[in-house]
């Protein structure tokens, strides 16, 4: 969806406002703010959210799929339990050491076992 196109251009300031069960169609919320929002068990689907922050933000029990992380930055995280499938990881470093040459180095010294 281009934030271009003719339709309404409305700016909203909702305050205590309960929109469970809302369903949010071809709508641009580019430059938005979500502050004390609770989106438990939401959907988001096509979306483009380059540029994105996210802070102070609970994704505990969360699924992110086919999904463009390159270039994201993720400092100050729980991330205990993560896994990470199916992923392209050039590139990748955790505290700065690479991930692909752990994951090499990994199979030189296990072979096929899983990790």
């Amino acid at each position: 969806m281009s934030d271009q196109s003719d339709v309404a251009r409305d700016k909203l300031e909702i305050r205590n406002m309960y929109l469970c069960g809302s369903t949010f169609t071809s709508v641009s919320l580019k430059d938005a703010e979500f502050r004390e929002v609770h989106l438990m068990g939401a959907l988001i689907d096509d979306a483009n959210a380059a540029g994105l922050r996210a802070q102070n933000v609970n994704f505990s029990g969360a699924s992110f799929e086919d999904v463009d992380l390159s270039g994201a930055t993720i400092t100050a995280a729980n991330l205990e339990n993560l896994a990470i499938t199916s992923a392209d990881v050039t590139g990748m470093t955790i505290d700065g050491i690479n991930v692909a040459d752990l994951l090499e180095l990994w199979s030189k010294i296990h072979g096929d076992e899983d990790p």
